[in-house]
């Protein structure tokens, strides 16, 4: 009998997530031409206390498409009868790209076209971070400075925004950036460059698939912080939601085979120093009027300038001996790029765009998806982020492991359900 891999649990766990995306509006526009009739005619579920007008006629589609991609069968199926789901990273790239390509669907050439970028969107930002996860890690075993690899990393990413804008290949911002733009972004450029810094600091001490877990408690940083210092009010359902988040990540965390207590505490920080971006950034669109990949960039802009004299304190005097040393350890350790010899500078900055083009691919992600869509897919990212650290890193996870993972990213998801759920209901309350 030959023994399940390590990979099983955790990979057929999150496929339920990927199951369960019947229930979630994946467009900010849905088609309701014929909606209604398919509702009531039982060809699409309706979701309870919904509008019939107001569900997408393509969710039918969704599950005619995804079904015939290989994928488990969404709609009026039971779990028995559903297809295995491979646990290869790839494969769940590809499944969870055939989701939102299914539900994007529609009879409009228009809607075609947006399927395709959504499509392409989402495995852009699930592959560039995949790639980013595992240089990252092994940029930091032979270059092990957080705080330079990280501003290097947005720097690069700000560079590049530069150029795009320059050449007019990004719309820039109107006007350009003004005082008032950069004075509005250092909040929320302050909070990114911490995130970030900690999460270098993170993978130097531990593990990806680790990292991933931790991070996966983000929303309860989220929740706790807005509630006691922003005055935020959280239903029952809310709070219920956090007790497999943070019991899957203290077991996950306590039951890791490597396990490294200042590994947690980076990645709590950046957990933390993330939750407050959020806050901060709600209201950052409309102060500044950007948006999108317009927004990160100028996000990176401020971060990298605010970052550099700090970097410098921290690791600066170790640089020239850090960069001497780099190029013989890639090459004693056989760490190539793409199976191509390169030098260190030339992988450093393939993995700082890599970076900033999982960002990039992700606010404008972010753009095409509802915000609860876009929280469904992080969700999924992470799995896929896991399933290819252990693949390339070959890390062992022990199955008490795999399930607390399992459930914790799981709790993420029914989290962003019922903030979703008590949203829609506060809305409904104000307009009542």
């Amino acid at each position: 009998r030959t023994k399940p891999r390590r990979t099983d649990v955790l990979a057929l766990v999150m496929a339920a997530i990927v199951s369960s995306v019947r229930v979630v509006p994946f467009t900010r526009t849905a088609s309701v031409r014929s909606s209604q009739t398919r509702c009531h005619a039982g060809v699409t579920p309706c979701a309870v206390g919904a509008n019939p007008q107001k569900v997408s006629a393509n969710t039918g589609a969704a599950s005619i498409a995804f079904r015939a991609s290989g994928g488990p069968v969404l709609l009026g199926t039971s779990l028995a009868s559903r297809t295995p789901v491979t646990t290869h990273p790839r494969g769940i790239v590809t499944r969870a790209a055939a989701v939102v390509e299914a539900v994007s669907s529609g009879d409009d050439p228009k809607d075609a076209g947006k399927t395709m970028r959504v499509a392409g969107y989402i495995f852009g930002w699930y592959f560039l971070n995949a790639v980013f996860a595992i240089m990252n890690k092994k940029t930091l075993s032979v270059f092990p400075y957080p705080w330079v690899l990280s501003w290097i990393q947005i720097a690069v990413g700000a560079v590049f925004m530069c150029i795009m804008w320059k050449l007019k290949i990004f719309k820039p911002p109107v006007g350009g950036f003004t005082k008032k733009m950069f004075k509005a972004l250092i909040p929320t450029s302050a909070l990114h460059l911490v995130a970030h810094v900690s999460a270098c600091a993170a993978y130097n001490v531990g593990s990806v698939s680790f990292m991933q877990v931790v991070k996966a408690g983000e929303p309860a940083c989220s929740v706790i912080l807005l509630s006691l210092f922003f005055g935020r009010k959280y239903s029952k359902l809310v709070w219920l939601t956090l007790i497999p988040i943070v019991g899957g990540v203290a077991v996950g965390s306590t039951s890791e085979l490597n396990f490294s207590m200042a590994a947690f505490a980076c990645a709590m920080t950046s957990n933390i120093a993330s939750a407050l971006r959020g806050v901060t950034s709600k209201d950052l669109q409309e102060e500044t009027g950007l948006s999108g990949i317009n927004l990160y960039g100028g996000i990176a802009i401020v971060s990298g300038i605010m970052q550099l004299p700090m970097s410098l304190i921290a690791e600066g005097a170790l640089m020239p001996a850090a960069f001497a040393n780099a190029p013989a350890l890639m090459a004693q350790k056989g760490i190539t790029l793409f199976g191509l010899q390169a030098g260190f500078i030339a992988y450093l900055i393939a993995g700082s765009m890599f970076y900033h083009l999982y960002n990039q691919t992700s606010y404008q992600a972010l753009g095409e998806l509802s915000p609860l869509s876009h929280s469904v897919a992080n969700t999924v990212k992470r799995v896929v982020i896991i399933l290819a650290s252990v693949a390339v890193f070959k890390n062992p996870i022990s199955p008490l492991g795999g399930i607390s993972a399992a459930v914790a990213i799981f709790g993420t998801f029914l989290y962003t359900i019922a903030a979703q759920k008590q949203k829609k209901e506060e809305a409904a309350a104000k307009a009542a």
